[in-house]
């Protein structure tokens, strides 16, 4: 039985729409590998790095960046 990864995989380098490489990249330094986009055919950019729209893939599916917490300055008088 086939999975359907190698399928995609196959795929991709038979058609030759990406340089960039299949695996996961190492722990604490992400590729296009580990993007969300990339290992589901969404992204069209051929880069050697991560983009600035890089979402990592996990289990759980796109998830959006954390957003910075709100300070609410004290007013002056």
């Amino acid at each position: 039985m086939v999975k359907a990864e190698d399928t995609i995989e196959a795929w991709v380098r038979a058609v030759g729409l990406t340089r960039r490489g299949l695996k996961p990249g190492r722990k604490g330094r992400p590729t296009c590998a580990d993007c969300f986009f990339h290992r589901n055919q969404l992204c069209a950019l051929d880069l050697e790095s991560p983009c600035s729209t890089f979402r990592p893939d996990t289990p759980q599916g796109l998830v959006p960046p954390r957003q910075p917490a709100l300070l609410l300055r004290q007013g002056a008088g």
